[in-house]
């Protein structure tokens, strides 16, 4: 074993990394927590080589952010997929089953994802405690959450940064924090697969449900544990709020028992005897059977923010945000300010205009089966209102017969776009309207037809977007320049 395998072993086995010269890592991958992670570990020393299959001439913005010092080897199909011994910080696209996962395993000392990186250099600062960290694990609701516990930690006056699986990798904020700044971090069962000491102070599982099984080779119960892997490290001190509904999360639950750390459940079926609850008008937290305290009303949601936020699955992220929240003793007071003033991210039930009566909504976020069932169980249609839904995109290999139930029991007429129009049309009732078209273009105006004198046109896929567009803010922007297109168009008509 040479010296450098040594140090690395010696790295591998402890959280606080306040020096890494003399070690050598591997960087597979070339995205934006691949550059933060190389540029991060170049900085203080490291050797550092990186590797992606993409050829050089494929890379230039990424090998122009890419520090000087980090040697790089490009477009390779073929040999070593690193150096032996070294520590390998992998890019979330190697699946675990992958031969490239196998390929690594064979050659590294350890395997880490950016996330876990951040958080043992983090740890070198702040008399070696590092920075909180706000960790939002989950399948649905995760940016939603993630996004409303930092507005309530803003709106407590702490200075806060928000990244991980949304915005800027964590790696990018190293050496860049405050000595106060909490850490906000969404993160993925891709990142948390390779994490093995990451700590946060407060963190929450928001639910579960069947998306990117793919990634784990189908097995369900191993993409759920990935998922729950984000309290793994907990201890005393340390706060955590776990979906009381899932039944997918029950044998984690109970396993909860024997903690160390603080946790709590939160409920939008009931109000429970210690956690986080919903009665149908009012969130409580419930601190024991005879004491719960009122956080808001489910009308007061948002009220103050840019609309107000509507649906039981936001009730749901609301709940799981005041958990974060409080776990990081942040004053109830602040806690139901920031229920009030959230404004929700774009793309995810957002109100994008009105042709007479009838009202377009953009939930392009929706990119799974799951999250469409909640956009369209959150829309509220008066006596006679009709409600036409766009979905459709790229295929995942999702399940889409519990989504096709839904929309035959809430849908007068399905638009559909993308790949996936056949398999979703083979799970909605035969009894449903189904339109089929080839642009979001076609489908404003198609809605409007459908949803007569009065309604609503949802885009809420229920798939990811790139068989179309760049992603779904891209399906979004182009959902809603179509509805402005056609009501400019309507108003010209109207005029003459």
């Amino acid at each position: 074993m040479n010296a450098s395998q040594s140090r690395n072993e010696h790295l591998a086995a402890i959280a606080c990394w306040s020096d890494v010269s003399g070690a050598s890592f591997t960087v597979v991958g070339l995205g934006k927590s691949g550059i933060a992670a190389a540029n991060a570990l170049c900085q203080r020393g490291a050797d550092v080589l990186c590797i992606d299959d993409v050829p050089e001439s494929k890379l230039g913005s990424a090998l122009a952010a890419l520090d000087r010092r980090a040697q790089v080897h490009c477009g390779q199909t073929s040999g070593p997929v690193g150096r032996r011994g070294d520590i390998f910080i992998l890019s979330p696209g190697v699946m675990p089953h992958s031969a490239r996962f196998r390929d690594v395993q064979a050659l590294a000392t350890a395997i880490l994802s950016e996330i876990e990186l951040f958080y043992r250099l983090d740890r070198a600062d702040n008399d070696g405690l590092g920075h909180p960290i706000v960790a939002i694990s989950g399948t649905d609701g995760k940016t939603t959450t993630t996004l409303w516990v930092a507005h309530m930690l803003a709106t407590a006056g702490l200075p806060v940064v928000v990244g991980g699986n949304i915005g800027e990798p964590l790696c990018g904020f190293l050496g860049k924090l405050g000595r106060n700044t909490v850490v906000v971090a969404e993160v993925s069962a891709f990142q948390l697969h390779t994490c093995s000491l990451f700590r946060p102070r407060s963190a929450v599982v928001t639910n579960v449900a069947a998306d990117h099984v793919d990634w784990f080779a189908g097995d369900f119960d191993a993409y759920v544990a990935t998922k729950v892997k984000v309290a793994a490290q907990l201890g005393v001190g340390d706060a955590f709020a776990i979906n009381g509904d899932d039944p997918q999360l029950q044998p984690h639950r109970q396993a909860l028992t024997a903690a160390s750390f603080s946790w709590q459940v939160f409920s939008v079926q009931a109000v429970p005897a210690r956690g986080f609850g919903f009665d149908g008008d009012t969130l409580w937290w419930a601190l024991a059977a005879e004491t719960k305290v009122p956080l808001a009303t489910a009308a007061e949601l948002g009220c103050e923010g840019k609309h107000p936020i509507v649906g039981l699955h936001n009730v749901e992220n609301a709940l799981a945000a005041s958990a974060l929240a409080l776990g990081m003793a942040v004053p109830l007071a602040a806690i139901r300010q920031g229920l009030r003033t959230f404004s929700l991210p774009s793309h995810r039930i957002e109100p994008v205009a009105a042709i007479g009566q009838v009202r377009f909504v953009d939930d392009s976020k929706a990119t799974n089966p799951h999250a469409a069932i909640a956009g369209l169980q959150a829309m509220q249609l008066a006596a006679g209102e009709k409600l036409v839904w766009i979905a459709g995109g790229s295929e995942k290999d999702a399940d889409f017969v519990e989504l096709g139930q839904v929309a035959g029991q809430l849908v007068d007429a399905a638009i559909l776009i993308g790949q996936t129009q056949d398999r979703i049309a083979g799970c909605l009732p035969a009894t449903l309207a189904i339109h089929r078209v080839a642009t979001l273009q076609e489908a404003a105006p198609l809605g409007l037809q459908l949803a007569g004198t009065a309604g609503i046109v949802l885009l809420s896929p229920a798939c990811a977007s790139f068989d179309m567009f760049n992603g779904y803010a891209h399906r979004g922007e182009v959902f809603a320049a179509a509805v402005v297109a056609l009501k400019a168009a309507i108003d010209r008509q109207s005029s003459l």
